[in-house]
């Protein structure tokens, strides 16, 4: 059954993305279809302005068949308002997108709890540990992390989710198949393979600068709460806080240097309402009464450098799970501490890569810090 796609589609393409009238449409006709087959019913909807109904009428219903026919050749899936499976969280937003594009198999959001992790492009090596080890041990306990695929926060906190083995939402500010950041390709394949790739535009609809503010309402409306690590005063990330706060969702933010620009915001958010976060189980013990399957936080069941699982049985001192970048990390480790950049240079891995490993590291005691920045076999 396809819950009336092709006039979903058609609706959407005549009012516009993320349109309020969604919800009236529901209201007032029994479903899309519905809608479509009564046009001379359009001048008695209120909610419709004159240019909505000749914008109605003047859409062709063909175009919606043609991106129908080409998501079935890309082998994506089409999710209206209407099907079953429509995320309820999303569905009780005010403006929800009337139709959904994935690729991969959407993690249940209704069951779960799911958490948006959000924060700057431009993240710092402090930023981007925080991001990844909450990630990690979010999705660890349970957790779907949602999230826009972005640089900086956005990305490795997906990372951590997936190294986790847990699963993760990439939400997109343009169609599926766009390479809206060719570095993140890679990304976006692996996020399909762990979770599922989300957006409201269709496939080959290229991103602007007022699609990516607007899918950053799906974020924090398919989560049950938005966790902000690192924000600039103009950050986008605080755009999505505030759809947070809108949509009655849960706030958190990680404290920041106080010096820092890139701090501006996730302190300016703790001072007015978000709940300060130092490590996941600040976010978990929220939400314990609400969803009992979740995990107590990793790091308690560390022991000595190595992991006792429920069963009591000990996982060797390198994991099956741990990332290529990790084992290579580790592997040029000595008892000689050394510094980040000469670990880069040893592993021949950029800087932001090696952080993230030697944050997969500590998470299993794999690696000893030292002053100055410098690192070792434990």
């Amino acid at each position: 059954m396809d819950y009336n796609e092709v006039y979903w589609i058609y609706i959407v393409g005549a009012l516009g993305y993320g349109n309020y009238k969604v919800k009236s449409i529901l209201e007032q006709y029994q479903n899309a279809k519905d809608f479509y087959d009564k046009p001379n019913s359009l001048k008695y909807c209120s909610f419709l302005t004159p240019n909505n109904i000749e914008s109605l009428k003047c859409r062709d219903l063909r175009k919606s068949y043609e991106i129908v026919k080409q998501c079935d050749k890309l082998g994506y899936e089409i999710l209206t308002i209407e099907n079953p499976q429509y995320p309820e969280k999303l569905k009780n937003i005010s403006n929800p997108p009337a139709v959904l594009y994935l690729k991969g198999d959407l993690p249940d959001t209704n069951e779960n709890l799911s958490i948006s992790i959000v924060g700057t492009r431009s993240s710092t090596p402090y930023g981007e540990k925080v991001s990844f080890e909450l990630g990690y041990k979010l999705a660890r306990a349970g957790t779907v992390v949602v999230s826009g695929a972005a640089l900086g926060i956005d990305s490795i906190s997906q990372k951590g989710a997936m190294q986790a083995k847990g699963k993760t939402i990439a939400v997109l500010g343009c169609g599926l198949n766009v390479d809206y950041l060719i570095k993140n390709k890679e990304l976006r394949e692996e996020i399909a393979n762990n979770g599922a790739l989300v957006s409201e535009y269709p496939p080959g609809y290229r991103g602007a600068s007022w699609t990516f503010p607007m899918r950053n309402r799906i974020i924090s409306g398919l989560s049950d709460g938005t966790l902000v690590v690192e924000a600039g005063e103009r950050s986008g990330s605080l755009i999505t806080a505030n759809l947070a706060l809108e949509q009655n969702r849960d706030l958190f933010a990680v404290p920041g240097n106080i010096n820092s620009s890139i701090s501006y915001g996730t302190n300016k958010l703790i001072k007015i309402c978000a709940k300060p976060v130092t490590c996941a189980e600040d976010i978990l013990e929220e939400y314990y009464h609400l969803y009992p399957y979740l995990k107590k936080p990793f790091n308690e069941d560390l022991i000595s450098g190595k992991i006792i699982e429920e069963e009591n049985k000990e996982i060797p001192k390198l994991p099956e799970n741990l990332s290529v970048r990790a084992k290579k990390t580790f592997k040029v480790l000595t008892d000689q501490p050394e510094y980040i950049d000469k670990i880069s240079e040893l592993t021949n891995m950029n800087i932001s890569d090696v952080l993230q490993s030697i944050t997969e590291l500590e998470l299993y005691e794999l690696i000893k810090t030292h002053s100055g920045k410098r690192y070792s076999k434990p």
